[in-house]
């Protein structure tokens, strides 16, 4: 009889001591279709993700789509000639400075090519960007 308790409490005690074991994670396995997900695109592919946002988000007229999808054409292809240029240093003064610039000249054509609410809702949506990402005024102020 006491074999069989000594037994039984030793198998509760090992059986609560294995379920508060924390459980194990799984390890990921990169497979073909998130590696696909992750690719480069091209300045082309960029630039029909972008006109097709803009276009749902903005309700752009099919001429406005147009001359969007071209400045975001030649922006995403300066920026990739630039990106070639400077290579993966993302700290380079002038990589960054010439980045900009683009970005500037870019938002610039782009407010021309919309009307005054949808620049203004632009500005919106790209501030609620760069606020969900961590950029921005919030992250300048926290630094100072």
């Amino acid at each position: 009889m006491n074999k069989l308790l000594l037994l039984l409490a030793t198998f509760s005690l090992s059986a609560g001591a294995t379920s508060a074991q924390a459980p194990l994670k799984k390890a990921k396995v990169k497979t073909e279709a998130s590696k696909a997900k992750h690719t480069p695109k091209t300045p082309e592919q960029q630039a029909d993700h972008f006109t097709r946002q803009l276009t749902q988000k903005l309700a752009l007229s099919t001429d406005q789509a147009q001359r969007v999808r071209q400045l975001n054409l030649a922006y995403q292809q300066e920026q990739q000639a630039a990106k070639a240029k400077y290579g993966t240093d993302h700290k380079n003064p002038a990589k960054r400075q010439e980045m900009k610039v683009l970005r500037d000249r870019f938002e610039t054509q782009l407010r021309q090519v919309l009307s005054a609410d949808q620049a203004a809702k632009y500005a919106q949506l790209r501030e609620e960007k760069m606020q969900k990402h961590g950029k921005g005024k919030e992250k300048l102020k926290a630094k100072s």
